[in-house]
């Protein structure tokens, strides 16, 4: 009899083993040795699998904290032993100066023309890679080439073409070319920003070579006006005076550089401390020397030449890339436009017909809208009426012949009115002399 387990009405897998068929038996053990065999190589595998999944972490981990990672993309780490190769450069400002007075050189002039590649563009795509290099070292520009294009308002072929200048002057250097990421790059990838990366962009770096540092001229830095600067710009002959007095009665000593002059504020030295405060304290700008105050005011632009101009960016997006209405405005004025003739809506619809007349098509991306748009107004005669007055001399017209068809059926119904009415009289007058009339 079959032992039930804990009164369920399914027998226990031990209790099917009938001990009085050995044949029965011997089948039951192999297939009990095969189920333990089956159970031992899926523990293994899950085993393995464990392993180099906490490996591949472990070298996802390593590989991102080695490179470096920055940003919302993930860069290609540079080869052990090219960034103690690579020099660095002086400063942010100091490159940019370097690169500026090396295109202008007569070699650099030469090699732009050789890759066609104006100055100011290999400067601007320079600008922008030091926008994005590593303050101290001018490393880690990692950044793609439509990224950098669109910022310095360029196309790629100009990135290219700029980048080529720079190597060729010395001044960056690409470290790792950019390429498709290996299947553990672009899990390192998943894990730095969150999402699914297949490519990743070359890596340069900014240098200044020593040859460019020690020839090269260094842009003179700002300084800032103080009070006493500006004190001595301002009574130049008081403080010669107060400077040889100094130096007459006693020798300075070295040991404290303010040790022989006085404070920038005192008032021991023949000045008056208030007068000085109220002079050159920007909260006291009343005029000085019967100079009036803001000499040099701008003149707003009227009001229906900027809403004109902002109706105009609004119906035409290739302008909307305009940093200001201004411009828009200035380039309207030249063009000799009347903004209480023609509102931004009529300027767009006479471009739109233009440009169909002439079988054109407007580009996708301007690099230069500003200079775009002068020269597509300066082919356009603006004196001609505008849509909307076109549009309110057609309504004033049909406006004039519906009032002339009213006036007309008007008359034509009066007429009418008083032939009828002239019939009833004579009518009546009749029936009256007939009533008067014997038989």
């Amino acid at each position: 009899m079959q032992v039930l387990s804990q009164g369920s009405s399914h027998p226990e897998p031990g209790t099917t083993v009938h001990k009085n068929s050995t044949f029965g038996a011997s089948h039951t053990g192999a297939a009990a040795k095969s189920a333990v065999q089956s159970t031992t190589e899926d523990a293994d595998e899950w085993a393995t699998a464990v392993r180099e999944a906490t490996e591949n972490v472990a070298r996802i981990e390593t590989l991102n904290a080695e490179s470096g990672q920055r940003g919302n993309s993930w860069a290609l780490p540079v080869t052990t032993g090219k960034n103690a190769r690579t020099p660095v450069w002086t400063s942010r400002a100091g490159w940019q100066h370097q690169v500026r007075t090396l295109l202008n050189s007569p070699a650099g002039t030469e090699l732009c023309k050789k890759n066609t590649v104006s100055t100011e563009a290999a400067f601007a795509v320079a600008v922008i890679h030091a926008c994005l290099a590593e303050g101290k070292t001018g490393r880690g520009v990692t950044a793609s080439r439509e990224r950098i294009a669109a910022r310095a308002g360029v196309s790629v072929s100009v990135v290219k073409r700029a980048r080529r200048v720079l190597g060729a002057l010395g001044m960056a250097v690409e470290q790792e070319r950019g390429r498709y990421l290996t299947t553990l790059e672009s899990m390192a990838a998943e894990a730095h920003h969150g999402h699914r990366q297949f490519r990743a962009a070359s890596v340069w770096a900014l240098i200044s070579p020593r040859a460019v540092v020690n020839t090269g001229t260094v842009p003179a830095r700002k300084t800032r006006s103080t009070r006493a600067s500006l004190r001595r710009a301002a009574y130049p002959k008081t403080s010669q005076h107060k400077s040889r007095t100094a130096s007459h009665v006693s020798a300075p000593v070295r040991n404290s550089p303010q040790s022989t002059d006085h404070g920038p504020l005192s008032p021991s030295g023949g000045f008056v401390l208030p007068s000085l405060v109220f002079k050159f304290s920007p909260t006291h700008a009343y005029p000085r020397a019967g100079k009036p105050k803001n000499t040099q005011k701008s003149v707003p632009r009227p009001i229906e030449l900027q809403r004109t101009a902002a109706q105009l960016i609004s119906h035409i997006p290739a302008l909307k890339t305009v940093k200001h209405v201004g411009h828009i405005c200035d380039v309207l004025n030249r063009a000799g436009i009347d903004v209480t003739r023609w509102n931004g809506r009529d300027i767009a619809r006479e471009l739109n017909r233009d440009t169909q007349f002439r079988g054109w098509v407007w580009p996708a991306q301007l690099t230069r809208p500003v200079a775009f748009l002068r020269w597509r107004l300066a082919h356009i005669d603006w004196s001609a009426p505008s849509p909307a007055e076109r549009t309110r001399e057609n309504d004033r017209a049909r406006l004039a012949e519906q009032a002339a068809r009213r006036r007309e059926a008007h008359e034509r119904d009066s007429h009418v009115a008083a032939a009828h009415t002239r019939a009833g009289i004579m009518q009546q007058l009749r029936e009256q002399l007939s009533a008067r009339t014997p038989a």
